[in-house]
């Protein structure tokens, strides 16, 4: 996949310029041939894991953050009082957490 991407990809007069095609290229290379071999439902999972994993890469995203996303909050949290009618207390609660 990696020889089809250097000869695939778009030339670029600078060596950054060429960097960045490439990736771009490979990338997309990646996800097309994985996304070939899984079944639909799993196609959006796979798309978030490498949009992570491509984020982090480039430190874009904070590994803390990325953390807090899959598990949630950890230890004890200050839960103000439920000021609405139409939501239940543990409703209410779960949005904190």
């Amino acid at each position: 996949m990696f020889g089809s991407s250097v000869d695939q990809s778009a030339k670029a007069s600078d060596a950054a310029g060429r960097i960045k095609n490439l990736n771009a290229h490979f990338t997309l290379s990646l996800y097309e041939n994985v996304c070939r071999s899984l079944f639909e439902k799993h196609k959006l999972l796979f798309s978030l894991i490498l949009t992570a994993k491509i984020l982090f890469g480039a430190h874009a995203l904070d590994p803390l953050e990325w953390r807090y996303f899959l598990a949630g909050p950890s230890g004890a949290t200050e839960v103000p009082k439920n000021p609405t009618d139409w939501l239940g207390d543990l409703e209410w609660a779960e949005t904190f957490k």
